[in-house]
């Protein structure tokens, strides 16, 4: 009889040590659980917050009058309607000049053909080079120099 209250006795021993165990695992599932959650509304506020304010700034801009720096009578007229005002940049107008290499004598007769003054500058000051398909040179100059290219043949 000993033997069975000696065995009874690790039984229940056995089964609380399981319980304890289980429950254990149990709450830190759901410690991580609950973690997880406050770590994604918080990501997700912030997130929120971001777009806000990245939609304030859009519709400040939209609602914007753009005027240039010279124009008085159009910084007038915002002020007076109580708008914010975006200064603008003058256009320039298209230039009657055209940057030419004095050995690039296709650039030479194009510009003289649409009536334009020929400016005469380095290669490194074009923005774009005219280069020949063929030519390999001026196109791995263009490359290394990261400019344009216009093909002209």
């Amino acid at each position: 009889m000993s033997m069975n209250i000696v065995g009874g006795c690790l039984a229940v021993l056995l089964l609380l040590t399981g319980t304890t165990v289980q429950a254990q695992g149990i709450f830190e599932g759901m410690f991580d659980k609950a973690k997880k959650s406050t770590e994604q509304k918080a990501r997700d506020r912030f997130n929120q917050r971001i777009d806000e304010t990245i939609d304030k700034g859009m519709n400040k801009t939209e609602q914007a009058v753009q005027c240039v720096a010279t124009d008085q009578e159009c910084l007038k007229r915002a002020k007076e309607d109580g708008k914010a005002v975006s200064i603008v940049n003058t256009p320039t107008p298209p230039s009657d000049s055209v940057k030419c290499v004095a050995t690039d004598a296709g650039c030479l007769k194009q510009a003289k053909a649409q009536g334009k003054k020929v400016e005469l500058v380095d290669e490194a000051e074009l923005d774009t080079f005219r280069c020949a398909v063929t030519d390999g040179d001026c196109l791995k100059r263009a490359k290394s120099a990261g400019k344009k290219v216009e093909i002209i043949d």
